[in-house]
């Protein structure tokens, strides 16, 4: 009888590995998933924190990129606290326009310290957002771009930066006053602190409040 031959040994493909990606806006988020994608992820993108801890739970992702900025209502700093409590498994990813989470209006411990921190400026790079993602992915120490000098913002607080954003959309003292509940002399008091921290020339041909405003495009987060 003729022998049967070997039977050649069964490959094994690995999945591709998962990766959510939470981004508001359509063209960052298409981009980053089209990168993702050419690269053997298998990507989901959301733009809410709601549909971000679904994609938590339902898609079970290996990685999560997240921007802190997601529009009205909860940002990335919830949806990292709530992947960090309940899918601690999840290798963590900021991707976003703000130098530092304070710029953003986010507190620095609100990050988990095994989560990488990336300027959106890398999606230029690709190698270097995939060498970030496979370095968490890996458990390595994570690139933190927020680590670095940030420019002149970088030494506010948390209500100057808001005050600073806030002259940067245009409000008045007496508005700003209004947002957040406190008195004008109040703000006047932070805002003449800022003058003197940022070093905006005061004169009848500089005005201190546009400075500001400028000051805040050029260094804080992008305009959306």
């Amino acid at each position: 009888m003729p022998s049967t031959p070997p039977s050649s040994p069964t490959s094994f493909t690995p999945a591709p590995r998962r990766v959510l990606v939470v981004e508001d806006e359509p063209l960052i988020r298409s981009l980053t998933l089209s990168l993702l994608a050419n690269a053997g992820f298998e990507p989901l993108g959301v733009e809410t924190a709601a549909d971000a801890i679904v994609g938590l739970r339902d898609f079970d992702p290996d990685a999560l990129l997240v921007d802190l900025d997601l529009g009205e209502g909860p940002g990335g700093a919830e949806v990292l606290a709530y992947a960090d409590r309940y899918a601690p498994w999840t290798a963590l990813v900021v991707l976003t326009n703000a130098p530092s989470p304070e710029v953003a209006g986010v507190d620095s411990r609100l990050i988990p310290a095994r989560a990488a921190y990336l300027h959106k400026r890398t999606l230029g790079n690709a190698a270097l957002l995939l060498e970030t993602l496979e370095a968490v992915l890996r458990d390595q120490k994570p690139r933190r771009d927020d680590t670095a000098s940030t420019g002149p913002l970088s030494a506010l607080s948390r209500d100057q930066l808001e005050v600073l954003r806030l002259i940067a959309a245009g409000l008045s003292n007496a508005e700003i006053a209004a947002r957040r509940g406190t008195s004008s002399h109040g703000v006047e008091q932070i805002v003449q602190r800022l003058i003197l921290r940022l070093n905006v020339e005061k004169g009848s041909a500089n005005n201190p409040r546009v400075q500001l405003a400028k000051l805040y495009y050029a260094h804080g987060p992008t305009a959306r």
